[in-house]
């Protein structure tokens, strides 16, 4: 088993953090009705996601990590979405979970490359 050697340079990865989300059900929000969501995971930091799992709830008690919890990763997909993940909670139940999968892959995206082969 040869392991994969890590890319040098870590641009080579799409880590495009801009996702324009089509919502199913559109929202109102503050008077303004939503028919896409834009999400900037680019403007978000490491003190951002730091930030984020110290809201209580954002840490699984089971153990596992952050990145597997349904409201750290709403907290992380509001805060890139730049509204409050109350407003992300009223979205219908397909375009939350659509919406907190595009956190999911964003935060995960290009892991597997340094997995050994």
């Amino acid at each position: 088993m040869v392991a994969k050697e890590p890319k040098d340079d870590l641009k080579e990865l799409d880590v495009s953090g801009l996702r324009e989300y089509k919502l199913l059900k559109p929202v109102t929000i503050n008077g303004v009705e939503f028919k896409n969501l834009t999400l900037d995971f680019d403007s978000l930091t490491g003190a951002d996601l730091e930030d984020l799992a110290s809201i209580r709830g954002s840490i699984p008690n089971d153990g596992s990590t952050s990145e597997y919890s349904k409201t750290y990763l709403a907290n992380v997909a509001a805060r890139a979405a730049k509204i409050n993940v109350n407003e992300l909670r009223g979205f219908s139940a397909p375009d939350y979970t659509a919406i907190t999968m595009l956190a999911y892959g964003f935060l995960t995206q290009g892991l597997g490359q340094f997995a050994p082969q």
